[in-house]
């Protein structure tokens, strides 16, 4: 089967909001062992739609829209679509009463925009809307399939997981045959990654690919089977003997996050932590207490932007920043101590550095970074030079200090 995604929005293509609905949609197509053809984003236009339709239906045999369903008159998807398949819309009063009684419930009044929200292509099949009033709307003709739903990435997933997925695997039994195993990589470059395993991938079987996934301070490996079942267990082999060449680069296999990895390597050793952040800003506890269950080892964060609070709430001699600056490893080592003081915890992490794009010099240009971790017994310094990207600075940043916890509980 192959398919094709749309995204209707105006507020895309002008660059105000990032189309996240493709890429998870053509993941969850994937793991299904549908081939996505194309991806596209058109405006909230009839013809443009129609225009559209009329290329994708040529080659797809499932079309997915997401995007212009809601009460408002730019939302035209649902009208251009009964046009263009010639349906009647016809008002649905079972959908009418849903509505009536969510927005009772939330004290908002019911109004006509909400009324003709109502009026739904005749003969299509709805996939209920668990989280909010658009449902989803799926056409069944000339064997093709169009599932138009909401743009709204919660809802259209809710809609997606809970209604298109039943209906395809009852009516499609024959996909399903394949199979991913990733294995997930920090610390290291694809490169280097790619020259430790060479061995191990050139004897691999040509029905089973492995894909290099790198994003800021780590990369997936995906193994993958499109074959039959009887190949899954040697896609299991090569995930394993991978993972054994690689060692400590690995933090965890197919779901798991770094986040989720640090939390089970604290749980593991019983121990907490606490972190002193400056050019981060807080971003990285806001990555580690992004996992829940994570108050069972974090216990808070000390963010001393200023060199004021550095010394106030961290104890960080004042000589030691005149002396070698609030960018420094003397400073973070500092800050780490303050840390552990403070708050109480085993194990504490302090960072410090310039994220850009301007206050850089000479001696410290912007992207350089100081990181400590450690214990009251042990502590260790990383120097990051990284680039004038102020957001890929700090996340890089985060990243690299999860990993750079996960690998000292290893040694403890």
């Amino acid at each position: 089967m192959k398919a094709s995604i749309i995204t209707i929005g105006d507020e895309i293509l002008m660059g105000q909001i990032i189309d996240t609905n493709t890429v998870w949609i053509s993941q969850q197509l994937t793991t299904l062992g549908v081939d996505v053809l194309q991806s596209l984003s058109i405006s909230d236009d009839e013809n443009a739609i129609k225009s559209t339709l009329d290329f994708q239906l040529a080659q797809s045999d499932l079309l997915i829209i997401t995007g212009g369903l809601g009460p408002t008159k730019d939302d035209i998807t649902k009208k251009t679509l009964a046009e263009y398949f010639g349906l009647d819309m016809v008002f649905d009063q079972d959908l009418f009463s849903r509505i009536c009684s969510y927005f009772e419930k939330i004290r908002i009044p019911v109004t006509e925009m909400h009324r003709q929200q109502c009026y739904m292509p005749d003969g299509i099949i709805q996939l209920e809307n668990k989280m909010g009033t658009a449902p989803g709307m799926l056409f069944e003709i000339n064997n093709k399939i169009i599932l138009s739903l909401p743009g709204v990435p919660y809802e259209m997933k809710s809609i997606f997981s809970a209604g298109f997925l039943d209906y395809f695997k009852k009516h499609y039994p024959e996909y399903g045959n394949i199979y991913f195993r990733t294995i997930k990589t920090a610390g290291v470059g694809e490169t280097r990654i790619a020259e430790l395993i060479e061995d191990i991938t050139e004897r691999m079987p040509s029905n089973i690919s492995l894909a290099f996934l790198p994003s800021l301070g780590h990369v997936k490996l995906r193994l993958t089977s499109k074959s039959d079942k009887s190949l899954f267990p040697v896609v299991d082999s090569y995930t394993d003997e991978i993972a054994k060449r690689l060692n400590l680069l690995v933090y965890g296999f197919d779901n798991i996050s770094l986040e989720q990895a640090l939390l089970n390597a604290f749980r593991e050793k019983a121990l907490t932590l606490s972190t002193a952040e400056s050019c981060t800003g807080g971003f990285l506890s806001h990555r580690i207490t992004s996992v829940p269950g994570s108050s069972e080892y974090f216990l808070g964060s000390v963010i001393s932007y200023s060199d004021t609070l550095k010394q106030k709430l961290l104890f960080v001699p004042e000589s030691t920043i005149k002396t070698h600056g609030a960018v420094s490893e003397q400073t973070v080592k500092a800050m780490v101590n303050g840390a552990l003081e403070v708050c109480g915890s085993d194990i504490a992490i302090a960072i410090s550095g310039i994220a850009g794009p301007g206050g850089g010099s000479v001696e410290k240009p912007v992207g350089t970074i100081w990181m400590a971790w450690g214990n009251r017994e042990r502590q260790l310094t990383r120097k990051l030079q990284l680039t004038k990207d102020r957001n890929k600075n700090i996340e890089y940043t985060a990243v690299a200090a999860m990993n750079s916890l996960r690998l000292f509980l290893t040694e403890l």
